[in-house]
């Protein structure tokens, strides 16, 4: 391995050759000999070092910024850019006596910053409602976009008949270009994955994507349920709580004349969330008993012994179908058959794309402000960064009381921390998920302040 030499350990060898070929032998320091041999062991130090740089711009582990962006390029990958923070508001009016469309673009603020809130989709409050949830996506993308609970408050540009905002949960999927150690990371990790069916293969894959609507999955844990052989869960999430209501659209009905083969596949549309319906005639067909159903890759299956016959009409119907993030990545996982280097199912095996099932969090956070701090701005950033250390935890990771602590005392301007059972005084356990496939999030988070008088 290459190690650049110091500029002492240079002259020790330059005055060493000298003494040992020539006659000579003034080589003190202050000589002309001495100075000359060490002003030249500098220009070679600084020479090795060069070399070392030059040389670490062309591994992973040395190169950084556009050079380590060069060297990942070579690999197939790039890096990943920041993406906008997304979630939910509730709008109100007070009059309900016509209908109120809210057009695509409408803009809500933040009182505690000048990032804005823009909807994504023009929604309409029919006559007799007063409130309704819409989609808000940050106007920048970055961890600037996110934000605790409340935060969201202003009306900047929308109609005149909504009078308030309430923004029920923290924004906290937005993400940062990656950086040089995470994009280090990430090559390594593809390194690793290029037999593509293993396990690692897998969530790389799925935290390496980038759905059309610039929606990311933030965690991506494999879960390989053991009475199950071949079938595992990708369980992913976006930093919301993607499970709590993961994009949907209702899938297409299906009709179909039988021919006499046992056996017959039936394709629908895909991925299938849960329950359909399967019907000849009036009489209704049972999952398991007449047909299997392959929800990831939309495939029914007739079982041989269906009590179905040919010429019978089979129709498929009353189904759900993931769509947006998820979709795109059961499609990556499942891969294109008319492309063989895509796909990175094993043969015989079912790989299962699915939002985390996910529970919510409340507590409560007893800090100590420093004398001078905004309490209201103290207590954002606080709640805030809760919700970011909840955002990050895999299906199954616990909560660590011990880490949140250590993530609220690394906020500028407290002093002291506590996390408490909310609505209560008592500390608040390590939290646990209720099984190995639910992610923690953030429900009501609150900090409570107190001041300093030292």
């Amino acid at each position: 391995m290459y190690t650049p030499r110091s500029s002492r350990d240079i002259v020790r060898d330059l005055v060493a050759r000298v003494v040992a070929r020539t006659d000579l032998s003034d080589i003190a320091e202050a000589s002309v000999l001495g100075v000359l041999l060490r002003a030249v062991a500098e220009q070679i130090a600084d020479s090795d070092v060069r070399l070392s740089q030059i040389r670490d711009q062309f591994t992973l582990g040395g190169a950084g910024g556009v050079d380590l962006d060069e060297r990942v390029e070579e690999l197939g990958i790039s890096r990943l850019s920041a993406t906008a923070a997304t979630g939910i508001v509730t709008v109100s009016r007070t009059s309900t006596t016509a209908s109120l469309t809210i057009p695509r673009g409408s803009v809500f603020g933040r009182s505690n910053s000048d990032v804005t809130y823009l909807t994504t989709s023009a929604q309409t409050l029919a006559i007799g409602v007063a409130s309704l949830d819409v989609n808000v996506v940050a106007s920048v993308a970055g961890s600037a976009g996110n934000c605790a609970p409340r935060a969201i408050d202003t009306i900047v540009e929308a109609p005149d008949e909504i009078v308030s905002i309430v923004q029920g949960t923290a924004l906290s999927n937005a993400q940062d270009q990656e950086s040089d150690e995470d994009l280090r990371a990430r090559a390594t990790r593809h390194l690793n994955s290029l037999a593509r069916a293993q396990p690692i293969a897998l969530v790389h894959a799925v935290k390496s994507y980038t759905a059309s609507d610039n929606t990311r999955a933030t965690t991506a844990t494999l879960y390989e349920p053991p009475n199950r052989l071949g079938y595992c869960e990708l369980l992913i999430d976006d930093g919301t709580g993607l499970g709590t209501a993961p994009p949907t659209r209702p899938g297409a009905d299906v009709s179909v004349t039988l021919n006499s083969v046992l056996g017959q596949v039936i394709g629908i549309e895909s991925p299938v969330v849960e329950d359909l319906s399967v019907s000849v005639g009036s009489s209704s067909l049972l999952e398991g008993r007449d047909f299997t159903l392959n929800r990831a890759r939309g495939i029914l299956t007739l079982s041989e012994s269906a009590s179905v016959s040919a010429g019978d009409v089979l129709t498929i119907s009353g189904y759900q179908v993931y769509s947006g993030l998820i979709s795109e990545l059961q499609a990556l996982i499942d891969g294109d058959i008319s492309d063989i280097s895509s796909g990175y199912r094993a043969a015989g095996v079912s790989v299962r794309v699915l939002p985390a099932p996910v529970q919510r969090v409340s507590l409560d956070i007893l800090i100590v402000a420093s004398a001078g701090s905004t309490l209201t701005t103290l207590k954002a950033n606080v709640e805030a960064e809760v919700s970011a250390y909840l955002s990050a935890l895999d299906a199954g990771s616990p909560a660590y009381r011990a880490a949140m602590i250590s993530r609220v005392m690394g906020v500028a301007g407290v002093l002291n921390a506590q996390i408490l059972v909310a609505g209560t005084s008592n500390e608040s356990p390590d939290l646990y998920p209720s099984t190995s496939r639910t992610v923690l999030r953030a429900g009501t988070l609150r900090a409570v302040t107190s001041i300093s008088v030292g």
